[in-house]
């Protein structure tokens, strides 16, 4: 074996070409060719076979490590289910030494509940005892009450009965003796008097019929005697009459004196009635000592009434205390049920664990028949050719499909052209949005605002004729203005006067106002109608909050309908918003102020217009805000020099007034109706704006730099608000309004001079029939912030002087 290990190579290759040259010149070589490829053939597939083999080996050791993961998985399980276990059992426990502490606790409760229930039986029995002895004795004390009543009234009605028979019997007889006195009497004078009348007329009788006897005789004579003698009975009649009345006068003295006994005996018997009166009062209040005792009754049903609900409060204690109980019998119960089916799954488990080790033994008994069949995938090789043919058609179907796919590819793109042109023809109907960046836009809003503070600062800074301040009517139209009514729930105070805090307060109305006025007829997405276009406004919002892009489609497509009619409706608005301010402010302001006013206001609301349109064109929609509600937005002070001295004067001023007036004027604002703030949501807030030099209401100047860093940089809280001057404008993203600027306001302390101002000359000037408006606390000053959209863009950081802006308006021209 040496030898051939060290024979010559040289030699062994030509031996093998040889070998080689021999083989290809024998006939039989395409039978040895065919051979060894269908040997090259067979060992390939055995090289397959042992792939396969390996592959099933490799799975084989896949599925135990498997079942090794399944098992300890299970064992993992397990240990948590006995920890389970271990937990419910000392569940189990806490719960029965609980149980054993309600148990005893309801064993205390139930014995103090028997004591109860024994003490209020007992209390129940005594006061039930008590009860029927106070009832025996109050229907005793009652029974011989009244027998004693009645026996009292029958001796006293009998007794009444008697003195009242034997007062009438003796009235009667005293009554009957006057009369028997009187009439007697009476009869006897009427006799007596009747005698002597007829012995006197008898008399009489006799003297006449003696005269007559001697008329014959002595007739002369007897005329004269006859006159004497008719005198003398005249007289007696006289007599006879005067004796008459004097015996009527008697019985009429006799008859007063028995009416006299009479109206004696009538008081004899009312004072009769009156202790009549009495004893039937006495006998009242009798009764209503028997009315008192059935009180008392009442009371005592009463109490015995009490006593039952009590004992039967108890008794509903008692069933909720055994509630209670059967409740944690039933909790206890569930306990143990559930540590059933605990052990009953670990039990389950259990045979879970075990059903696998069977499984992993049959797997194992699987590797070894899959061993056994390794022979059987040689006749799967027969069937890998048949697979190999199958996959040619499969590529074949496969180019076909490319085929097809390039034609619906060529049809796609003719289908993309065209839409593409009619997409193209669409976007002539629309303009194309800009999308710059905040700045240029706060740029552009600064410019608008600062043109319009310096035209009203030059305007209304000066002082104003004492005939205006001194006329109510030429305030009307400032103070009546809707603008003013509708921006702030309190009252914005107006002095007529020229101090710095009434300046401050006109020049701060005015820019109120006229800032309504543009945002209701100039800060608008589009300038196609000629009226109110709050629905559009509205509507867009409305849009923008559904969808955004199909908002901002909207707004380029009207921005581009009918250019011509926008521009004559931009000045048309511009027209309107000079003749509406102009009109608040006419009486304010002498013939050449007021001309030079207009024609300022005029160029500066068409430079707004302009700039506005510029604004119009942005992707970004911008609106302006006023609120309420202030508190998701930041607002900068307005700061004006007049504002600043009004301050510095109040501060060196000394407080003459009375102490009530002082906490009044320091601490409340007066109210008045306003209309309902706008809906809608708002979110976010802007940074502080960057104020430089300039007596502006945005501007700063360097006297009240130390004023700024005590606000914070200008900024306010939002109950401090009392006004706002300018809007915030705010960026609609989403639904939600997020600012870019800060609103300027104006503060409840900066008007509190004005306000001050204005009530003491109302307290100088009465008003006759007026009576004081109520009024609301002002809060002292606080500090607020509210977040912003990231770091926005410093408002009025691009201040203009009044040259400046002059110069703007003239390029603009």
């Amino acid at each position: 074996m040496g030898s051939h290990i060290d024979a010559d190579p040289t030699h062994a290759v030509d031996g093998l070409v040889r070998a080689i040259r021999d083989l290809t010149s024998d006939p039989n070589y395409k039978m040895v060719a065919d051979v060894f490829s269908e040997f090259l053939y067979v060992k390939e597939q055995n090289n397959k076979l042992s792939s396969s083999h390996q592959v099933v080996l490799e799975e084989y050791r896949k599925f135990r490590n498997e079942l090794e993961a399944q098992k300890d998985g299970i064992e993992q399980e397990k240990r948590g289910l006995e920890m389970v276990v271990q937990e419910k059992v000392q569940e189990i426990i806490q719960l029965s030494a609980a149980r054993t502490r309600l148990e005893s606790d309801l064993e205390d409760t139930q014995k103090s509940l028997d004591e109860e229930k024994r003490g209020a039986a007992e209390a129940a029995e005594t006061a039930a005892r008590e009860y029927v002895e106070l009832t025996e004795k109050t229907t005793k004390e009652y029974t011989d009450l009244e027998e004693k009543t009645a026996k009292e009234y029958a001796d006293l009605e009998e007794k009444t009965a008697k003195e009242y028979a034997d007062l009438e019997e003796k009235t009667a007889r005293q009554y009957a003796e006057l009369g028997d006195k009187t009439s007697k009497e009476y009869s006897d004078l009427e006799e007596k008097t009747a005698k002597e009348y007829a012995d006197l007329e008898a008399k009489t009788a006799q003297e006449y019929a003696d005269l007559q006897a001697k008329t014959a005789q002595e007739y002369a004579e007897l005329e004269e005697k006859t006159a004497k003698e008719y005198a003398d009975l005249e007289a007696a009649k006289a007599v006879v009459e005067e004796e008459k009345r004097l015996g009527e006068e008697a019985a009429a003295a006799a008859a007063a004196q028995a009416a006299d006994e009479i109206a004696a005996l009538t008081e004899a018997k009312t004072g009769l009635e009156e202790v009549k009166a009495n004893n039937e009062a006495e006998i009242e209040s009798l009764k209503n000592n028997v009315a008192d005792l059935e009180t008392a009754k009442a009371e005592l049903g009463q109490i015995k009434s009490d006593n039952e609900a009590e004992i039967a409060t108890l008794k509903d204690r008692i069933a909720v205390l055994e509630a209670e109980k059967a409740k944690l019998e039933e909790e206890l119960e569930a306990a143990r049920q559930d540590i059933t089916s605990l052990n009953e799954t670990i039990v389950q488990k259990n045979n879970e664990i075990e059903s696998l080790q069977e499984s992993l033994r049959a797997a194992e008994e699987q590797i070894v028949s899959l061993q056994q069949t390794v022979e059987d995938k040689n006749g799967e090789i027969e069937d890998l050719h048949g697979k190999l043919k199958a996959e040619g058609e499969r590529a074949d179907g496969a180019e076909a499909h490319g085929r097809n796919l390039q034609t619906r590819l060529d049809e796609t793109t003719q289908t993309l052209r065209v839409t593409t042109g009619k997409l193209t023809n669409l976007e002539q109907y629309r303009i194309v949005l800009h999308s710059d960046n905040d700045d240029t836009y706060v740029t552009v809003l600064d410019k608008i605002w600062t043109t319009i503070v310096t035209l009203v600062e030059s305007t209304f800074r000066p002082d104003i004729d004492e005939q205006i301040l001194s006329d109510p009517s030429c305030w009307t139209n400032l103070r009546s203005s809707p603008y003013l009514k509708h921006a702030t729930q309190l009252q914005i105070p107006l002095p007529q006067s020229n101090t710095s805090a009434a300046k401050g307060m006109r020049i701060s109305a005015v820019l109120a106002v006229l800032s309504r006025a543009m945002h209701k007829h100039i800060f608008r997405p589009v300038y196609l109608l000629d009226d109110d276009d709050e629905n559009l406004v509205k509507f867009l919002r409305a849009l923008e909050d559904e969808d955004p892009t199909r908002e901002a489609h909207m707004r380029a497509t009207l921005l581009a309908m009918m250019p011509e009619r926008q521009q004559e409706q931009a000045q048309g608005r511009v027209k309107m918003v000079v003749r509406e301010v102009s009109w608040l402010v006419q009486h304010l302001l002498s013939a050449l102020q007021f001309e030079a006013f207009c024609g300022g206001l005029e160029g500066a609301c068409r430079l707004a217009c302009e700039q506005w349109m510029r604004i119009q064109l942005a992707s970004m929609k911008i609106e302006p805000y006023f609120g309420p509600p202030y508190d998701d937005f930041d607002w900068q002070v307005l700061e004006l020099p007049e504002f600043a001295e009004a301050a510095e004067r109040e501060a060196g001023m000394p407080h003459t007034t009375a102490a009530g007036d002082e906490a009044v004027v320091d601490d409340r604002l007066e109210t008045v109706e306003a209309g309902s703030p706008p809906a809608g949501s708002v979110a976010g807030a802007a940074n502080k704006a960057d104020s430089t030099g300039g007596s502006s209401g945005g501007f700063h100047d360097a006297a009240s730099h130390g004023h700024e860093e005590e606000m914070l940089d200008g900024e306010i809280d939002p109950d401090e608000i009392l006004l706002v001057v300018w809007p915030s404008m705010c960026a609609v993203e989403s639904g939600e309004l997020m600012s870019i600027t800060q609103g300027l306001v104006i503060s409840k302390e900066q008007a509190r001079p004005a306000l001050e101002e204005q009530r003491s000359r109302s307290r100088l000037i009465p008003r006759p029939g007026s009576r004081r408006a109520r009024t609301m606390s002002m809060p002292g000053q606080s500090r607020g912030s509210s977040p912003s959209r990231g770091k926005p863009a410093h408002f009025l950081s691009h201040a203009q002087t009044a040259s400046e802006v002059a110069v703007d308006l003239a390029d603009d021209a």
